[in-house]
């Protein structure tokens, strides 16, 4: 399982959480593009002004040395600059545009030229200063401002956490998170315990079904007689009629017979989340039923299973009837809709695109039910397996 897909279910429970962190981190952004935008348009301001007066100070200094092209003294006057924090590099030159001198840096994008004047007002040169353009300052600020908006982020995670912990766990709906386990029957004698399933309320419209095909189906009619293929087929409806009792689902055709079991309670991802553990759980005990049955000398079938909340019928047996043997496949984008996505493990790459009439659908096998729900349906599932529940007698 991808780290995606083990994360999914905590990203979807927090989601309004990460909708308010993003919507923070926006505007924080915002706000910091703004302020630094700002702060760069005046310490470059600033630095101009402060390079435009020491240029201005050094000219009338240097203007002597200039005009007599005193080399030693404008080289000494250059060094002496250089050392000074917000200047790189300091350039002499005459009236005609010879150099005289320099020293530091050669280039640099921020520079500053003055005119040397003497005393009496004669030009004796120029002056360029090349100023310290590096970014530090910014930089420091941006780490500043970056590290204030984490902080504030963390706070608000930990606010929701701290609020999450205050508050009462929710409680859990009694007939999705926790379906009815079977109660151990004091007949012994009986394969199975009684059926006991509430009736369909008038005017209820099917919220889900469970489709079954039998892998191969066509060929084991062929094989077996019909007598023996009969006692088959209704030890399999027998266990599919238990599973049914557990999740309240209503048995349509019977196995063999484009089998299927309707769901009526609502809301629809209720429905959907029943079908999809009774589906689970018939698949289970049938795949640890036969070595049983093969080690007695039964017929051991092997099924595909389909769940949707389509109610349309004979797509949803055709959508069966493609599937992969020992799976189940619920329509994708029913995941979603009927929120199983949340409720249940799957691999996106092993999806499988099939036709259904003039439209594709493509088919999300489920490949077991959220951790939460593991337990209950391994208990499940050991009950009908239990001497109770699921012994296979040997043939005669």
């Amino acid at each position: 399982m991808s780290l995606w897909e083990q994360w999914r279910p905590w990203i979807r429970q927090q989601r309004s959480l990460l909708r308010e962190l993003i919507l923070m981190l926006l505007a924080m952004l915002v706000v910091g593009v703004y302020f630094l935008e700002h702060f760069s348009a005046g310490l470059e301001q600033e630095r101009k002004v402060q390079l435009q007066a020491l240029a201005q100070q050094t000219a009338r200094r240097a203007a002597e040395a200039l005009a007599s092209e005193d080399s030693i003294s404008i080289n000494l006057i250059g060094r002496e600059t250089v050392q000074l924090k917000p200047v790189l590099g300091i350039r002499f030159e005459d009236t005609s545009g010879e150099q005289l001198g320099a020293a530091g840096e050669k280039a640099s994008p921020l520079r500053v030229t003055v005119p040397a004047a003497l005393p009496d007002g004669e030009l004796a040169g120029t002056l360029t200063l090349l100023g310290d353009n590096t970014l530090l300052p910014r930089k420091q600020i941006e780490a500043g401002f970056v590290l204030a908006v984490l902080c504030l982020l963390l706070l608000r995670v930990a606010a929701a956490l701290i609020q999450q912990r205050l508050q009462p766990p929710a409680q859990d709906e009694p007939d999705v998170s926790a379906p009815r386990v079977p109660q151990e029957s004091p007949h012994h004698d009986a394969p199975f315990p009684p059926i006991v399933r509430s009736p369909v309320p008038d005017g209820a419209e099917m919220q889900a079904q469970l489709r079954l095909s039998i892998v191969n189906f066509a060929h084991i009619r062929q094989r077996y007689t019909e007598e023996a293929l009969k006692e088959v087929l209704a030890e399999y409806q027998q266990l599919l009629d238990q599973v049914a009792a557990l999740y309240d689902g209503h048995q349509g055709p019977v196995i063999g017979e484009q089998a299927g079991l309707y769901f009526y309670q609502g809301p629809a991802s209720r429905a959907a989340f029943s079908a999809l553990c009774a589906g689970l759980l018939f698949l289970r005990v049938v795949r640890l039923l036969a070595p049983q049955r093969k080690q007695a000398g039964k017929i051991s079938l092997e099924f595909k299973a389909l769940v949707t909340a389509d109610p349309d019928q004979e797509e949803a047996w055709a959508l069966c009837v493609a599937g992969v043997p020992g799976r189940l496949n619920v329509p994708d984008s029913q995941l979603t809709v009927a929120e199983l996505d949340v409720k249940a493990l799957y691999q996106p790459e092993k999806a499988q695109v099939v036709c259904a009439g003039d439209h594709r659908v493509r088919l999300q096998p489920v490949e077991q039910l959220a951790h939460r729900y593991q337990a209950l349906l391994r208990t499940q599932a050991e009950t009908l397996l239990s001497d109770d529940g699921g012994r296979v007698e040997p043939s005669r």
